[in-house]
């Protein structure tokens, strides 16, 4: 796609003027220029990338060392012992920003570090810089896109097929109700029955998907799309299949058999969170079976990452519906297809646990930020299967990865660049994750998180004054009996006047706040956050009131595009 004169360019503010890239820029020019040279593969691998919603770091049992009957992932485990575990994968602190990042190359304060909601006339990514799966297109890649997308859909150039996936089986929002397929419309405070939902939200790449909705979980829907885009797939083509879960966002749902599995966990958020991340590693079984029997997996590389950590804020009240503490205590039955397949966790924000790390979803630290996160598949060089990588990695750095150093394909965003938008700040890290070296280039240039909080080589500094929400771990088993009374986000405390300092290499759990006994590296970092923050780019998002009226007037109460198409088509086809 090109920008054309009828459209809007958003443009690069004023400060960002070449002149002051000398640090953020300049250092990941020469981290490109200075990595091996690389030939591309004789033959591409198939690329399979799972982006999970809000796990935390210790619902996996491989980032635990003693086994716990509320955690149960053999299949993620399994992959990482035949793979690479990234033990400093970054992203954004909340989902939106870590999915624009992924899919436009660029670190969140090149693109968006807040909210972007479907109804944002500019969408979460500008229109005029260039996807991932259309510069993996470039490579001969046949692209598909399956589950969450929440990067805009104001056009259909923001869709995924606007960003060059062939097919796409998507929904828009940050998240939906499994049953309903409709839009989840924000925590409650507890109330006592399952409330209504939003628009219907579900897209099936150039229409709204009314074939899929209310039919079953939709997890099974995502499953069944995979597994026909596998058993569809070209094989003298390489594939590209991006999977980005539903599971394990709120509002917490599960088949009511995943349900049974974790009885023995009494407090509702708890067991449904691991009934759904138990269903998340069994549906990774699925696919990657399937793979294999189809004789692909040989040839695949897999990569997996949290958008976030998990959430580990106050649960606002019960869970409902069979099966739940209220339910049990008064017998009172939910109504509706979203509150009939046993317990449904609304209230609150609350079921992940991320210990040791401190804080999750919406924090500074680590629980927010590090996520969990790992490569498999056959592809990989046999020397590096099994292996821990301490290298730093952002999720932005996954565009240059998989075009350069996978496909062959040089991802400079030339649209971009006509548009007046950022360049991609993304680092290829396939010289580290092959073997050749152990050192990453993102270790040099750093993450500018925001402009606060500023992540380089093994420290973090946050600007002083900075408040620092969720302070506090939750332990082994979290959340707990307690939590309701003493929940980790009831914690927090504003940064020093000199700022905030942590060595989360020595010290990951970020226990020791260490500004004071190192004034020379808060200068340092401090005067690096200040410099790279001259970079940002921002633009306004809004809602556009037009959205909702389109959603009904041209897709029969879905979401969909409603700027630059042409509604009379539409209006008669899908209404």
């Amino acid at each position: 796609l090109k920008p054309t004169g009828s459209r809007m360019r958003e443009t690069f503010t004023a400060s960002t003027s070449a002149m002051l890239f000398p640090s953020i820029f300049a250092l990941a020019a020469l981290a490109v220029s200075a990595a091996p040279s690389q030939e591309k593969p004789t033959k591409l691998p198939h690329i399979f990338f799972v982006v999970v919603d809000d796990l935390g770091w210790a619902d996996v049992g491989f980032h635990r060392t003693e086994k716990v009957p509320e955690v149960s992932t053999p299949v993620m485990d399994n992959l990482v012992k035949d793979g690479i575990e990234l033990t400093r994968h970054y992203v954004h602190m909340f989902c939106t920003p870590s999915r624009a990042s992924l899919q436009s190359g660029r670190l969140p304060v090149h693109v968006l570090t807040g909210w972007s909601e479907p109804r944002d006339p500019k969408g979460a990514i500008p229109e005029g810089m260039t996807g991932i799966a259309a510069v993996l297109k470039r490579g001969g890649y046949a692209t598909h896109q399956v589950g969450k997308w929440d990067a805009g859909m104001a056009t259909p150039a923001h869709t995924p097929k606007g960003r060059g996936y062939d097919s796409s089986l998507n929904y828009f929002s940050h998240g939906i109700w499994m049953y309903s397929g409709s839009e989840w419309l924000g925590s409650e405070d507890h109330v006592q029955e399952v409330p209504p939902p939003g628009l219907h939200d579900l897209w099936d790449t150039d229409k709204p998907a009314t074939a899929f909705v209310g039919e079953e979980y939709i997890e099974y829907t995502f499953r069944r799309r995979m597994l026909d885009i596998l058993h569809a797939h070209d094989q003298s083509k390489p594939l590209f299949l991006q999977y980005d879960s539903r599971l394990a966002h709120y509002p917490l749902q599960a088949p009511e058999e995943y349900q049974e599995r974790f009885a023995h966990v009494k407090q509702d958020n708890r067991r449904m969170y691991s009934a759904m991340v138990n269903f998340l590693d069994d549906q990774l079984a699925n696919i990657t079976d399937t793979m294999k029997h189809l004789g692909m997996w040989d040839n695949t590389l897999m990569i997996l990452t949290s958008d976030n950590g998990g959430f580990v804020r106050d649960p606002l009240g019960p869970c409902v519906g069979q099966g739940s503490a209220q339910f049990l205590a008064t017998g009172r039955q939910q109504q509706g297809v979203d509150g009939t397949h046993g317990t449904v966790c609304f209230n609150g924000e609350a079921g992940a646990n991320n210990y040791p790390l401190r804080g999750g979803k919406y924090s500074n630290f680590e629980g927010g930020i590090r996520v969990n996160a790992f490569v498999s598949g056959g592809f990989l060089p046999e020397k590096v299967r099994g292996s821990k990588l301490e290298g730093m990695i952002h999720i932005a750095d996954w565009y240059r990865t998989l075009a350069e150093g996978i496909a062959g394909v040089d991802p400079t965003d030339k649209w971009a660049a006509d548009s007046g938008l950022p360049p991609i700040d993304s680092l290829n890290m396939w010289p580290m994750l092959s073997g050749a070296n152990l050192t990453s280039p993102r270790e040099e240039v750093g993450i500018l998180v925001t402009k606060d909080l500023l992540v380089k080589g093994r420290w973090k500094y946050v600007r002083g004054g900075s408040k620092m929400i969720e302070a506090a771990s939750g332990g082994p088993h979290y959340p707990n009996a307690s939590t309701a009374t003493d929940p980790i986000d009831a914690h927090q405390f504003n940064c020093p006047e000199q700022g905030c300092l942590y060595d989360v290499v020595a010290d990951p759990t970020e226990i020791h706040e260490v500004s004071a006994d190192n004034p020379d590296v808060v200068a340092m970092m401090k005067a690096e956050l200040l410099l790279q923050a001259k970079t940002i780019w921002e633009a306004v998002h809004q809602k556009d009131p037009a959205c909702e009226a389109a959603a009904y007037a041209m897709y029969g109460g879905f979401y969909g595009p409603w700027k630059e198409v042409e509604t009379a088509p539409v209006a008669q086809l899908f209404v």
